[in-house]
């Protein structure tokens, strides 16, 4: 490693192809790690590069658990990370930069792995004491450095000047590879891909159907409100595929919410309760106008039985508190009446955008008796 460090620089000045460097971060310190940590061939994968074809601005040194990921570019991992300015290097529980470069593109990619990072970080109870580091610096100018220093979950920094013993550095390796694991029990049965999405739902301002986050589901729209502007509302309803549901840690998938969308449809009401627009309510702290709530005339949970995405403007109700709880909570015969009403106004707009639904099946979907039920 102290190679590495203090030779690099000289190292880049030199032909690239063939050059003992290579050999040095791709063979000896692998070896030496998996010997003297005891990472087994067949949990774990280890790889370091200097560069493909050329020398890399940040040489580094990767330790994957195979059964999550074996790449650098997606992913969790541990890395050893090499100061592009020869000073010193860390040991980092890390990301893969370019899956979100390529999901999100470069802007939004930053923001959305340095949110990511902070999530895990907060959810996570076996960071050793000495790897709280949050933020790393790696000296370099291109685009992988910053992806590195924004993928950085938790770890520590090892100055050339002060090298630890290969002991310490060991025990430092070992006390993180149990943090890495945590991390896999967090994806748990999900894939990266869905355990990332599912992280940052509510940085995308997207909410499950389940119950437990229709306050937080609440409070988002009224923030989104907040954003927007009448001019920004309109929005052409036509027929949209339904999206891929979230998958939860359980495996279970999950359909969601836009609260940016359910803004909208409170605008367009202009903050009154579709059942009645003469129903009171009180003033939003937050928009500084009357407080109704988004609704979903046929429920997101029932997503998985139509083709097309029922988180649309079509679809969405904008309610007063009272008749918002009414809807879900009241009798039989209250909410038939409601139901009623709100499906003659909204059957054709839904049936324009190729949801179809007589009012039995509806009545069905909202546990109200079928007796006597008209179509």
């Amino acid at each position: 490693m102290r190679n590495i460090v203090t030779e690099y620089q000289q190292a880049k000045t030199e032909d690239f192809k063939g050059h003992p460097m290579g050999q040095i971060l791709r063979s000896k310190i692998k070896e030496a790690l998996i010997k003297e940590a005891g990472l087994n061939s067949n949990t774990y994968y280890v790889a370091g590069s200097v560069g493909i074809s050329r020398w890399a601005e940040i040489p580094w040194l990767c330790i994957f658990l195979k059964d999550l990921t074996t790449s650098a570019t997606r992913g969790y991992y541990i890395a050893y990370l090499f100061n592009a300015d020869g000073s010193g290097l860390y040991i980092s529980l890390n990301q893969g930069w370019t899956y979100f470069k390529d999901k999100y593109g470069t802007k939004i990619g930053r923001e959305k792995i340095r949110k990511t990072a902070s999530i895990v970080r907060d959810k996570l109870n076996t960071v050793p004491y000495n790897m709280k580091l949050l933020n790393i610096d790696l000296k370099g100018k291109g685009d992988l450095a910053k992806g590195y220093e924004l993928g950085h979950i938790c770890g520590r920094y090892y100055d050339i000047d002060n090298l630890p013993s290969e002991e310490e550095i060991i025990n430092d390796l070992q006390g993180l590879l149990l943090t890495y694991k945590e991390v896999v029990g967090l994806i748990g049965n999900r894939s990266i891909e869905q355990f990332n999405d599912y992280i940052l739902l509510h940085d995308d301002g997207l909410y499950l159907e389940d119950e437990v986050s229709e306050e937080d589901y609440q409070l988002a729209v009224q923030k989104s409100i907040v954003s927007k502007k009448m001019q920004d509302i309109s929005e052409e309803e036509k027929g949209k595929d339904r999206p891929e549901p979230i998958v939860n840690k359980s495996g279970k998938k999950q359909w969601i919410r836009n609260a940016g969308k359910a803004s909208k449809a409170l605008m367009l009401s202009n903050y009154k309760c579709e059942i009645d627009s003469s129903h009171q309510t009180f003033i939003s702290k937050s928009t500084n106008m009357p407080y109704v709530e988004s609704h979903h005339l046929i429920p997101i949970g029932r997503q998985g039985e139509f083709q097309y995405d029922l988180d649309q403007l079509a679809n969405l109700i904008s309610l007063c508190p009272l008749c918002h709880r009414l809807i879900h909570l009241g009798t039989d015969a209250d909410k038939e009446k409601l139901l009623r009403r709100l499906y003659d106004r909204r059957k054709e707009r839904l049936e324009n955008i190729g949801i179809e639904i007589n009012f039995s099946e509806l009545k069905r979907v909202y546990g109200i008796s079928l007796k006597g039920a008209e179509q």
